[in-house]
């Protein structure tokens, strides 16, 4: 229970890495505010929560409002009196055209802004707290994938590393802690095209990738990454990208 007494608010929580970050935080005793735009199923994540014995609640969230962004943070301070974390994973999947990127720059770089922007006055005034921006391999590497997502999504990511580094430099004297995790090929619904072919993606993983694990990560080991950021064990940890990644970018 490394988290209890502290208040997390997750934007992008109800599937994937969001929410395997919402369960992590919440096992370690963390009370969860989970903004999303899919009320349905964010009600299922916070549902799940407090039937583990956890505390929580839901607020409509667009990452790339940045009014809902400000009210997000806002009702959590007014519930709880407190925003110790916050960890920025809204994503959703679009095209490799104009649209898309500009959907992609907005969604992965903007709406994570907005939120450090909200956050961080609040965070100084307590005297601390801890951000957690969901990145990318795409945040230290070119993507492999343009053809499929485009630039937007390569550029977003690379450029929340940017964010990661400068607010960490500016707040440490705040003690306030912000670091990128940056998963590889992990299994979650933007994959799931990729590990539901027919050999399972092995094929992909073994010897396109070659990945030195031999496979697929899942989001629970994203959601651990999280969680150990977010907690004093990573006290002296700011400005870092923690690649997880079953050591592709060791290659």
């Amino acid at each position: 229970m490394k988290l209890k007494d502290k208040v997390a608010l997750v934007i992008g929580g109800s599937s994937g890495l969001g929410r395997a970050s919402v369960e992590a935080l919440a096992a370690e005793g963390a009370t969860i505010v989970l903004g999303d735009v899919n009320e349905a199923r964010s009600n299922e994540v916070i549902d799940t929560v407090r039937a583990a014995g956890g505390e929580g609640l839901f607020i409509y969230t667009d990452a790339m409002n940045e009014e809902l962004v400000q009210a997000a943070v806002a009702k959590t301070v007014e519930t709880y009196g407190t925003l110790d974390i916050l960890v920025n994973s809204a994503g959703a999947p679009t095209k490799a055209d104009s649209a898309g990127w500009h959907f992609q720059i907005d969604m992965y770089l903007k709406g994570p802004y907005y939120a450090c922007r909200a956050a961080l006055p609040i965070m100084r005034a307590q005297g601390g707290g801890a951000i957690i921006n969901i990145g990318s391999l795409s945040s230290v590497t070119g993507s492999l994938a343009a053809e499929i997502e485009g630039t937007g999504y390569p550029a977003a990511k690379h450029a929340i590393m940017g964010i990661t580094k400068t607010l960490a430099i500016a707040n440490g004297k705040h003690n306030i802690r912000v670091n990128t995790v940056c998963p590889g090929y992990i299994k979650t619904e933007l994959t799931r095209p990729l590990y539901e072919a027919a050999d399972g993606g092995e094929k992909l993983i073994n010897e396109t990738l070659k990945v030195p694990m031999r496979r697929w990560g899942e989001p629970e080991e994203i959601g651990k990454a999280v969680a150990f950021l977010a907690s004093s064990d990573a006290s002296f940890i700011t400005g870092q990208s923690l690649i997880v990644d079953g050591g592709f970018m060791a290659r």
